[in-house]
Parts: C-alpha cells; structure tokens; sequence
C-alpha cells in the first residue's frame, strides 16, 4: 500500500496531466460536455434546477453536491442578491453558498435590463470629445480660411471665383449657403445681377449679402479697387468661422484680433466705433461685458466726463454687485478710449493708446476663452439632460442639443450633415465590417454609431461592450496582484491610473481590431493575464480573443494555456471580431471556466478519496488555503479544521471549546501567510500527511468522511 505522501504526489506531481486524465473519462467528458452545451440555453432558476444533469453538474462543482434535494434552500440561495449583507447567501456561514450564487446571474435575469441612449461611460466619452472638438474643427477651417484671405486677391473675374472650390465654398459659407448644393449659374447670376431679389423679396437675403460682399460688376470683372480688401477679408472668414459654430475658437479669435488692430487705427468718432459690430463686441469682451449691449447706450458712456460727477457714466446704477460690476466694466472700456464727449478725438490723436489696445486684445483673449467654456458648459448639461431622456433615433435626430452636439463632437457638421444618412449611422452596427456605418469609410461615422445604444429599429438596444462588468473587474483586480504583496505607494497609484484609463479605452472599443490597435488596452490586459513577455502579435491576439473558451477544439483550447483560455473569456468579442448586443446569460464565460474546473478537481478529490481519505483532505487543503485571510475561515471548515488539527498537533475535541480561544490557540501555531507561499503548504500538507499516517492506517472512523460524504465534494 502507498504511503500517504506518495499518493498525494502521484496527483500534485503534475496537476495538469491529471486534470486532463480526469477530463478523459467517459462519464466526465460526457458531462462535461452535456453542460457546455445547455447551460447558455437556460435562462431563469426554474429551467435550471428543473435540468437534473446542469444542476447536479454545478452543485458538484461546487462542493454542494449532498444540498441537491435541498432545493428549496438552493432556489432562495441563486435568488440572493449578494449586494445585500442580509440576502440568504451572505447570512449562511458557508461560503461554498456564496460563491455558488456569485456564478451566476438569475438575479439581474429576473426583469429586463433598463435600455439607455448612453452609458454613462459613453456620456463621459462623448462629452470629453466635444470639449476638443472646436479645436479639431478650428485646425481643419483654418486652412480653408487662409487659403481664401491668400487667394481672394487674386481673382480676376466671377468665373475664376466660381471655378476656385475653396473660394466659393468658405464665401457661400459665410452667408449661410449650403455650397454643396448651391448651382454655380444661379450664384453667377446673383453675383452679376439681381437673382438675389427673388430670394430676398420671400426674406431670405442669403444670396443679397454675397452678392453685397462679393462686388463683380455685371459683365463678371473685378472692381478696379479689388474684388475685397484685407479687412473685407476678413470679415468673409470671420463670419465663415461663425457659420461653422466656431466663433469663439482660437482660430476665429485671431482674425478677430487681426482685424481690430487694424481697424481701430482708422476710426476717428465714437458713432464709427460703436457701428462697427466687431470692433464694439471685441471691445465690450475685454472688459467682460455682454455683446449684447445697446450700441446707443454705450455710447453716452465711452464719451463721457469721468471727472464729471453727473456724467452718464458716473450716474450708472451701483446698487447690486451686477450692476457695480456692469460699472466697473465700462469705465475700464472708457479709460481705454480716447473719445471727448461729443465722440469726437483730437487732432492726431488715436482712439486708443498702444497700451490701451493691448489690454484690449489681451483681455478679449481672456474673457473669450472663459464664454467659451460657459457656453461648452451649458451645451453639455443640455445634452446630459436631453440623452437621458430619448428613445428614438428619430427622437436624437429632432433635438438641437442632442444632434448639434454629437455631430460636433466627432467633428461632423450638423449644418452639412444629412439627418437621414445620420439616422442610418445610428442604427447600424459599428462593430460589422459591411455595416452603414462602416461602408463610409469614414471612422468619425462609426464612432458616432458606437457612442449610442439603437438597434436596427431606432430604438433603444443593449450596449455592446467589450467586457462585462464583472469581468471588468476581475481583469483590474488581477492587475493589482502582479504588483505583489507590498506594494509601494507609488505603484499603486500608477496601478490606479492605469485601471481608469483602461475602463475609458473600453468604452470606444467596438470591434476586436479597436481593441488589438489600443495600446492602453492591450498592455493592461496582457499584465493582468500574466501575458506581457510572451511577444503576442495583433494576428495572435484576433486568434485569441476569437476564440471560444467553451469549445474543447477552439484554438485557447488547443493551446492548453491556461492563461489564454482565461483572457479569450474575459472578453465578449463574437468569432467574427464583432461585440455581441447585450447578451444576458446565466453564466459567463469566465464563471463557466471555473465550473468546468471545479467540477474537475471535486472528481479527482474524490477519487483520491475513494483509496486514502487524507490524500483527498490534502488535495482539497491545497486548493483552499491559498485563499484564506482569516482563522476563523478553518474554524467553519470541518474538512480544513480536520488538517489544520492534525498537523499543529490539536485534539479533535479541542474543536468543542470556544470559537475565540480555538482562534488563539491556532494563531499561535499557524501563519496564514505561509500557506500562501506554494512550497510553505506543500511542507504543511507533507506534515499533515505524515503525522495522520503515523496516527492511523486507517481512515474508517475519520470525521472527515462525515463531512465530505461518500460521494459528496468540498470546496
């Protein structure tokens, strides 16, 4: 007869051919088999537990399998919404119970899943994106508009205008022309004659402001003082900036500037000053006042006395701080302006000081960027309110604040886009090569598709994530372990930061080519999976993340890894690289692995048992005491009570004393922390063999077998 010792090497001496024995057996691969392919087929507690062969398979697993005619208490223990400390499984001192429910997900089966628009990770993405979209868009018109200030110059009659498509796009642009659909004969026409009558005579005077901005005489030459001036240039491009939503962009503020240095040199009266919309909104900016302001009214402001008491000015009500504030602002304007009361300057004189001028410009640079903000701001809060609230892809495509701002923030314009082509882009599926989305070859319409949770309908569908939550957070917790034991500040804030970035890159991810081409995801999740040294190409990565780690011949399988197997079925990508929308199971992908392997090892553990009971003690020892924070975890644990017993050389009946003094005395003798060490519980179970085996040859009357049951498992 083998020693205990001996008999417990035979398994742990290579544990994965044993497992793979174990695998092997008719009965067990049969089983094994039957609850791969049913298990993802159930979907509530009832069809469950009413499917013997899944039920008993997972209650084995578990270490529950003499609870399965228990079924009363094991329906209220799946039920148990382990959130909740009071829930069945969390009040039953066994945690075999626990970590039962913990493997599956009938709880969040019992009603539908609430559907949203967005996911509040979807919300942060695309208000993150809208925050840079003006800078996005200031770079890309900013070329346009300096080829138009460049080129304007140029032209020599109405036909070259119309043949330069920069030209003719920022100039129609600017008045709100649509230059995409607009006929370049009727703009002819407009342009050297009076085509913008008609329009004008129904109020739209679009085409009468070009045909005033652009002066081509009728036979379609240039004036002979020029087509426009810089400043008229200017002006095209400015409020090309503005038509575009980009008025308060870097970009636009620089002509803005350019354009009031130059023109504040030339005026010479207040009124000049005042009628000049720009000048006067540049000037009232400076000094953070609203452009809303009455040019009249300012008027009799910036040409009053200071030094005169009851000047307009002085007399300005004071008598809230809006109002001080609101007076303050325009004596600062005022100081800066050198115009006499009757809004006239002396002779020689400037409307404005060097000085005065800079504090202009610098002040506009300043007050500008904060409205900006406070408008960005609004616009947001619109759209948080407006998102949360819409079920429809029609609905999205009708609200200003909802289609303006998504479009914008994935550097669409709204002014351009066509809302039906954006309706189809929403209700394609981004992560389907041959989708709506897709087959525009333009990646800013599948990230808008990705952003938003329509189905093929318009309406409201499940998200397609990447990872489940759970796995989520099982993939961060693991990364957090390869820091080891003690780490140092320093690491884990790093270990954090890493965590964050890593959840926000998954939210944009929509296929498995997203997610192998996203070095903050993949150099995450190949440390947390222990894969970082092995040099996996982005073709190793498709394969694997493919893959499925349920079938026995997919290619994680195959590999035998299994840290492979673990990362393929951390993620929820279809074996075409797509996401699947919100599929609801039973049991993930990573919880059904951790079945199948449970079950495994309560089949070789009892097998063990069937020849040496200490050998099947030591095997179950083994699996469980790595995990163990606490003493009093062995003290509920009759099988792990039986080893710890035995090898510190306690009594069985010292079991019958108090629970706290059972604590010290095991303390005093035992550190937990050894047994996390693998060559420390390899000495402790060697110990405990030993000293069993030395007791006894016969394992007939253990109190263990009791507890374990002749067929029933531990875990």
């Amino acid at each position: 007869m083998l020693s205990n010792t001996l008999s417990y090497q035979l398994y742990t001496r290579d544990m994965t051919r044993t497992l793979d024995r174990i695998a092997a057996d008719p009965v067990v691969k049969r089983e094994a088999e039957y609850y791969r392919t049913n298990i993802h087929s159930v979907s509530t507690i009832e069809e469950f537990m009413g499917d013997y062969r899944l039920y008993s398979y997972a209650m084995k697993a578990y270490g529950l399998e003499e609870q399965i005619d228990s079924r009363a208490l094991i329906k209220k223990v799946l039920e148990s919404d382990l959130s909740d400390t009071k829930s069945l499984a969390n009040k039953l001192s066994d945690e075999r119970y626990r970590t039962f429910a913990k493997a599956f997900s009938f709880v969040s089966t019992k009603e539908p899943p609430v559907l949203v628009a967005q996911s509040v990770g979807q919300t942060d993405l695309i208000v993150e994106a809208y925050s840079e979209y003006r800078t996005r868009a200031g770079q890309v018109h900013a070329v346009a508009a300096k080829g138009y200030m460049d080129g304007i110059g140029a032209i020599g009659n109405v036909d070259e205008f119309l043949n330069s498509t920069h030209l003719f796009n920022v100039a129609l642009s600017s008045v709100g022309i649509d230059p995409s659909v607009a006929s370049k004969s009727f703009i002819r026409d407009v342009l050297t004659g009076n085509a913008a009558d008609g329009p004008a005579a129904n109020g739209d005077n679009r085409y009468a402001d070009l045909a005033a901005m652009l002066g081509f005489e009728p036979d379609g030459s240039v004036p002979a003082g020029g087509l426009q001036s810089v400043s008229e240039a200017n002006n095209t491009v400015f409020d090309y900036f503005d038509e575009k939503g980009l008025a308060t962009s870097e970009q636009a503020a620089a002509y803005q500037v350019s354009y009031y240095e130059s023109e504040i040199a030339k005026v010479r009266t207040a009124d000049e000053f005042v009628k000049d919309p720009r000048l006067f909104s540049m000037a009232l900016s400076s000094v953070g006042l609203s452009d809303s302001e009455m040019p009249s009214y300012a008027w009799t402001l910036i040409t009053s006395d200071l030094s005169d008491p009851d000047s307009a000015l002085n007399q300005m009500p004071e008598d809230t701080p809006a109002s001080l504030a609101r007076k303050e602002n325009y004596k600062r304007l005022a100081e800066r302006l050198n115009f006499d009361t009757q809004g006239n300057l002396a002779v020689g004189e400037a409307a404005q000081s060097e000085a005065a001028r800079t504090a202009t410009v610098e002040g506009y640079f300043a007050n500008y960027r904060s409205s900006t903000a406070g408008n960005d701001k609004i616009a947001t809060s619109l759209f948080r309110v407006a998102v949360s609230g819409v079920s429809t892809v029609r609905q999205f495509a009708s609200s200003t604040a909802l289609y303006d701002y998504a479009l914008k923030a994935f550097g669409l314009d709204p002014a351009t886009e066509s809302r039906s082509s954006i309706m189809r882009v929403l209700r394609s599926d981004p992560s389907d090569p041959s989708s709506y989305a897709n087959s525009l070859g333009d990646e800013r319409y599948v990230n808008l598709a990705a952003a938003f949770n329509f189905g093929e309908s318009g309406n409201l569908a499940a998200q397609r994530i990447a990872q489940t939550e759970a796995n989520q957070i099982d993939t961060a917790t693991r990364y957090a372990e390869r820091l080891g034991d003690k780490p140092t500040a320093a690491e884990t804030k790093a270990a954090k930061e890493d965590t964050t970035a890593y959840k926000k890159a998954l939210v944009s991810i929509v296929s498995v080519d997203d997610f192998v081409a996203n070095k903050t995801v993949v150099d995450f999740a190949l440390k947390a999976y222990g894969l970082e040294a092995e040099r996996l190409s982005q073709k190793d990565l498709v394969a694997i993340l493919t893959s499925d780690p349920s079938d026995p011949e997919s290619f994680v399988n195959k590999s035998g890894d299994r840290r492979l197997i673990e990362f393929s079925a951390a993620y929820a990508f279809t074996p075409d690289g797509g996401i699947e929308r919100g599929v609801e199971e039973i049991q993930s992908a990573s919880d059904f692995l951790s079945t199948q392997d449970f079950y495994l090892r309560q089949t070789m553990e009892e097998e063990a048992g069937a020849d040496n009971e200490s050998v099947r003690l030591s095997l179950y020892f083994r699996r469980m005491a790595p995990d163990l924070t606490s003493i009093y975890e062995i003290l509920a644990d009759p099988a792990l009570l039986t080893v710890v017993q035995t090898a510190v050389g306690l009594p069985a009946e010292s079991s019958q004393s108090n629970l706290d003094l059972q604590e010290r005395t095991i303390a005093k003798k035992l550190d937990l922390e050894t047994l996390k060490d693998p060559k420390g519980l390899e000495r402790f179970i060697v110990r405990y063999l030993a000293l069993q085996e030395a007791q006894s040859t016969s394992t007939a009357t253990s109190p263990a077998l009791a507890i374990l049951g002749s067929s029933g498992g531990i875990l």
